[in-house]
This record gives structure tokens, sequence and C-alpha cells, in this order.
């Protein structure tokens, strides 16, 4: 059996910082992106602002030379977000996200208590924290 050649993770993590830097969308929004490279394995996490950054990410990452595999469970994609938390709250609520930071504005109905919208919003996956300005 031939041995499997394998590159550093060092190298392999130079090249995925140079994916990031040639796509104009993912420059701004990798300050909001975690790298680990371990022994071929790329795990991402945090929060990019719209899907196609997040698919252009997850279709050429696997080209990079020397990645085994990419575990990106927890990436997230803002407007998702947003498409989720609006189902747990209530109409009249006007909801916008900053890479994983839930802005919630509007008007709550008087039989409903900001905990309680902030408590179904917490349960969103990717909510990374939730400010309330409710009128």
């Amino acid at each position: 059996m031939l041995p499997v050649k394998t590159r550093a993770d060092e190298d392999i993590l130079d090249d995925i910082h140079d994916l990031l830097t040639t796509y104009p969308p993912l420059q701004h929004d990798r300050h909001a992106i975690q790298i680990r490279v371990e022994r071929g394995v790329v795990t991402v996490t945090g929060h990019i602002k719209a899907m196609p950054t997040y698919e252009y990410l997850a279709f050429n990452l696997p080209k990079v030379k020397g990645i085994l595999h990419v575990n990106a469970d927890d990436l997230y994609e803002d407007e998702t977000i947003r498409r989720e938390v609006g189902k747990v709250t209530p109409l009249g609520t006007q909801v916008r996200v900053e890479y994983g930071v839930v802005i919630l504005t509007g008007q709550l109905p008087s039989d409903m208590s900001v905990e309680d919208v902030v408590n179904a919003v917490a349960e969103v996956r990717g909510v990374a924290r939730i400010i309330t300005a409710f009128g």
C-alpha cells in the first residue's frame, strides 16, 4: 500500500486565506469566520452575510489541495437566520441580522413579553446575540 501524501496544515490554511481574499464578499465576512485545520480536516465556524457567499465557500473550499474533510456545521448565513427568527416572532416585529446578532424592533402584542420573544429567538441555530428595541 502506498503512503498517503498530506500537506502541512499551515499550507492548507494559507490557501484558504487566499480563497477568502480573492472573493470580495468573503473579504467583508472574513472577520466573522473562524477556520481551524488539523491533519487536513478543516473546521469553519462563524457567520456570513449572504447565501451566495456561503455557497461559494462550500463549493470552493473542498478544492483546496490537501483538505481531507470540511466541517461547516457551525457556519451560519444571516438571511437563513433572519427567516428562522421570523417564524418564532410575532407579527409586527422587524428582524435584522448582522453576523449572527439579531436586532428586534417593532411593536409586541400586549399578551407577549420581551422575555418570551428573546427566549424563542435564542433557540434558533446560529443566533449569537439578541438586541431588542421594541416600541
